[in-house]
């Protein structure tokens, strides 16, 4: 495995730290779940930047299977 340099540590350390306070200071699920999207987007952006083209194609279908079985759970329940 590679070693990170001292200054990607730190980049890294700097933005765990800035995501984990913006998740500590929410007040609702729906906060939470607003925070964790934007976090998802910019991993997503930044991994576009570095080369991954298919980045923001891949989060747009992690959230629509996730969405497509929330639907169906929500179907089950109201069928009889």
């Amino acid at each position: 495995m590679t070693r990170l340099t001292p200054e990607a540590q730190r980049r890294m350390e700097n933005k765990a730290r800035f995501w984990n306070q913006r998740m500590q200071g929410v007040e609702s699920d729906a906060a939470l779940a607003q925070v964790c999207f934007d976090r998802a987007r910019a991993a997503a952006r930044l991994a576009e930047r570095g080369g991954d083209e298919r980045a923001m194609h891949d989060l747009a279908v992690l959230l629509a299977t996730w969405a497509e079985q929330r639907e169906q759970a929500e179907i089950r329940r109201n069928t009889v």
